[in-house]
Order: structure tokens, then sequence, then C-alpha cells
């Protein structure tokens, strides 16, 4: 048959790859058994008749037992299989051998290069610690650097804090050094104002920026002590005027005075000042007239006669009266102010 015995090539493949396990099995007796329908084996069968017998007749006609005859056993015989196949394999097994020679020599050349790629491994393994040892400096270098550029830039910030803080105080102290020159300049030429005033006989108030000075008329030594003095008598009560003057100076380069007021303290009150200036420029002064008070110290119908003796013990002996006193009070420009207080002494004479 055309698919049938070595013709079956696939069966032939079968045989040289697994050679008597391609094929049935035989059995007990050494026989092997194939179906009808295959015929991969190459025997050709037909379909098996099975005689019919007589057994009892049989057994009649045979009455002896032929033990001598040997049992038809199967031959037991190594596997086997066809010299072509057997010389397929071993070209087969050569093929392979060399092969596997050659893949040999290509797994010892694969292992030096692994063991090169290990060489490089390892060395790139210790080039990474020392570049991980590297970046740890490098990170500890750049957090000390970090902390020093922190530490530098408070520095320089308090640095320029203070350069700041020097350059206003420099200012302030150039503004302050200039306003002192200037106060300097100006307590100078009040001293100066001052000093010539107070050298004329002048009083200053407590803060210096004003004097007044009394010009006296004639009096006695004992009147002299006092600021400003006078002499009075029966004659004089109807002239009213006194010799006296006040000169009222501001020596003050830049506040002017705004007001100038006249107080007494003390009693008896026996002159006045005549109204004048209200105000005194700096660096100026002012001229104020005096006139006695003849409601206080008495009065005369006509000139040349005594005062009435209801005033303040006119008639009787020669007296001198100082319990007066005359307070010179100034306001400025920028609202302070200041006084200078006067002693007075009135000489009355009888006659």
């Amino acid at each position: 048959m055309k698919n049938s015995g070595l013709k079956n090539e696939a069966q032939v493949a079968k045989i040289f790859v697994s050679g008597s396990d391609a094929i049935p099995a035989t059995n007990q007796n050494g026989v092997r058994l194939f179906q009808e329908s295959d015929l991969t084996d190459g025997i050709i069968s037909g379909k098996l008749v099975r005689p019919k017998y007589n057994t009892k007749e049989l057994k009649k006609s045979i009455d002896t037992n032929i033990f001598e005859l040997l049992p038809n056993l199967a031959p037991d015989l190594p596997d086997t299989v066809l010299r072509s196949t057997y010389n397929e394999a071993l070209a087969r097994i050569d093929d392979l051998t060399k092969q596997l020679e050659q893949a040999n020599l290509t797994i010892n050349d694969l292992n030096s290069i692994i063991a090169e790629l290990e060489s490089i491994v390892e060395v790139l393994r210790i080039e990474t610690d020392n570049e991980k040892l590297k970046a740890n400096i490098a990170r500890e270098q750049a957090d000390i650097a970090n902390q020093q550029i922190s530490e530098t830039t408070i520095d320089l910030q308090n640095a320029i804090q203070n350069s700041i803080n020097e350059a206003i105080q420099r200012v302030s102290l150039t503004a302050r050094v200039e306003a002192l020159l200037q106060e300097n300049e100006s307590l100078r030429e009040q001293l100066f104002g001052l000093s010539a005033k107070t050298g004329e006989g002048a009083k200053s108030g407590a803060n210096n920026g004003f004097t007044v000075k009394v010009n006296n008329g004639n009096g006695d030594a004992s009147q002299k002590t006092e600021d400003l003095y006078a002499k009075c008598s029966a004659k004089d009560a109807g002239s009213r005027d006194m010799t006296v003057t006040l000169e009222v100076s501001n020596i003050t380069t830049d506040n002017k005075i705004t007001n100038v007021a006249f107080e007494f303290d003390g009693e008896p009150k026996w002159f006045k000042v005549k109204s004048g200036p209200t105000s005194i420029d700096t660096e100026s002064s002012a001229t104020y007239e005096t006139e006695f008070d003849n409601k206080v110290i008495g009065e005369s119908k006509k000139k040349g006669l005594k005062p009435r003796r209801r005033t303040i013990g006119w008639k009787g002996k020669a007296t001198n009266y100082k319990g007066l006193a005359l307070i010179v009070k100034v306001t400025f420009a920028d609202g302070s102010t200041d006084e200078v207080k006067l002693t007075t002494n009135l000489r009355k004479n009888r006659g």
C-alpha cells in the first residue's frame, strides 16, 4: 500500500526518534499484534478467520498428552532499529555533538564576557560607592556652605542695618551739630547782647531772653541799693511825672516778644507805668515811662499845697518805703514766658 511499511515517513521519523517504542509492544508471547487498519509496521495482514473445530471429537481422537514439544515462546531480543535509522541517528548525534561543542565554546566565550562584565560591574559599583560618598560629602559641604551663607547673610544684614543706623546717626548728628552751631551762634549773639545789657546795669530774665534796665533819677545813697528808686515830696505829687524810665530789651535773634505786662507785688503801689508798646521785635528795645500815683501818695488841688492826710502818712518825718516790687512779664512768639522782678524804694521827704 502507498502509506504502509517503510513508506510511511512519519512512522519512520518516530522510529528514528523513539526506536521500538514507536510500534506496539509485544504480548506475553512475544508477538506484536496490530489492528486491521494499522499498516504502519509494514506487515500486510488479512482478516483473521478462526476455524471451528469439534473439540469433543478432537479430544476423542487424541488420547496422548505430548509433552516433549517445546513451547512456542517469543525470543527475548534487545530493542533494535534499522541501520539506516541508526546511521542517521549517529550523524545526528555527531552534528549535535559538534553543535554542543560549539555551544560550549560560545558558553566559554560568554562566561569570559560575563566575568569581564562582572569585573566592570564591580568597578562601576566601587565608582558608584565613591560617587555616593562624594555626593554625601558634597551634601554635607553644601549644608555647611548654606549655613555659612545664612550666617553671612545675617551678618551682612546686620552690617547693612548698622551702616544704615550709622548713616542715620551721622545725618542726625550732622543736623544736631548744625543746629547746635546755629544755637551756639544765637546764644553767642544773645550772650553778647545780654552781657552788653547787664553790663549797663540791666537785669535779665531766667531764660536770658530779655532784660529790663531801670534809668533812675537822683537818689540818696540808701536808695541806690534797690533796682528802682525815686524821691517825692508834696510838691512832686502835683506834677505826677517821675524821672524814672524802664527800658525792656528783646535780646533774642529769632523769638519776638508778643506781650509786655507790668504787675505790682506789695504795698503801697506808689507809682504807675505808662502805657507803651505791647510787643518788641528781636534784638530791639522799648522804653516805658513812669508816674506817681497821687491816689496813693496824696493829691493837691493846687500846685505847691501839701497832700491830704488820708494817704500813706505823707505828713510826718522823712521815710523810705521799700515794700513794693515791680514785676515785668513778657510772652514770646513760641509761647514761652519770662519775667524780671525789680525792687523799689520811695523816698518821702517832708515839706
